[in-house]
């Protein structure tokens, strides 16, 4: 087996897999524990001349998670040995990372030894994890702001606010976006005497991607908007592309909603 990926959501993959999640009394702190079966398929034949080694590393990816990795204990053990004489087989090392997409990976280090004389099998290995995260959500917030001689909100939601991706497209053709995660709007701000204020945040599977925020107005919840004109929302503040990871988990991008056409 060369060094690869696996996937705890593939039962030919990993068997008996398992998580526990638990509450810490510390805020937003949990303890989550990760055992299964990896199934590597493992084979080494000595041959009748010669000897043969492998090293593989094997990585199985456990969760996805927005956080920090506070600490962590992790173990792998060989199982599933088939062999008549068998050589040597160990596991080198075992650790455990947060990535930078949210991605929780396991790393195991194997090493298997055949002598002309041996043949062995490593069918499967077995691994217990326990990590401690501190859940933290990416997210995007901002505000959107109009003026009041502008329009006047009716009932909410006034915007679909989402993060999109840019999809390449194929030859001559233009790419196209697509939704990665769907905004909410919060509680209307009139206090100012210019702008109205409404702010948002947007939640969801956003770490390891480049998205942009894209803001429309619902025309049908505003009253009072100039015939001659088409509400837009446009980018005032923060980043055009928003890339988050573990370490860097949220932005800030701000709008104003204008009547295109027609002067602000």
């Amino acid at each position: 087996m060369a060094s690869g990926y696996l996937n705890v959501n593939n039962p030919d993959q990993v068997g008996s897999v398992q998580k526990l999640s638990v509450l810490t009394g510390e805020p937003d702190t949990w303890l989550f524990v990760y055992s299964g079966l990896a199934e590597i398929g493992l084979e080494n034949d000595g041959g009748v001349f010669d000897d043969e080694s492998s090293n593989p590393t094997v990585y199985i990816i456990l969760d996805n998670i927005s956080g920090v990795l506070l600490g962590s204990a992790a173990t792998s053990s060989l199982a599933n040995i088939i062999g008549d004489n068998v050589g040597q087989m160990s596991i080198q090392s075992v650790s455990l990372e947060l990535r930078d997409n949210g991605d929780l990976v396991l790393i195991t280090t194997l090493y298997s030894y055949s002598s002309a004389m041996d043949s062995n099998d490593l069918g499967a290995y077995s691994y217990y994890v326990s990590a401690k995260i501190l859940l933290d959500a990416a997210s995007i917030s901002g505000t959107i702001r109009w003026k009041k001689t502008l329009t006047t909100p009716l009932n909410p939601p006034n915007f679909v606010i989402t993060a999109d991706s840019q999809v390449p497209g194929s030859d001559q053709l233009i790419g196209t976006n697509e939704v990665e995660a769907t905004g909410l709007e919060g509680t209307l701000d009139s206090s100012d005497d210019i702008y109205y204020y409404v702010p948002y945040t947007i939640t969801g599977s956003l770490l390891g991607k480049s998205v942009f925020v894209v803001v429309n107005p619902i025309p049908d919840t505003f009253s009072g908007t100039s015939t001659s004109g088409t509400l837009v929302a446009t980018r005032i503040s923060g980043p055009n592309i928003i890339n988050l990871t573990t370490t860097n988990r949220h932005a800030t991008v701000d709008f104003e909603m204008i009547s295109k056409g027609v002067p602000a």
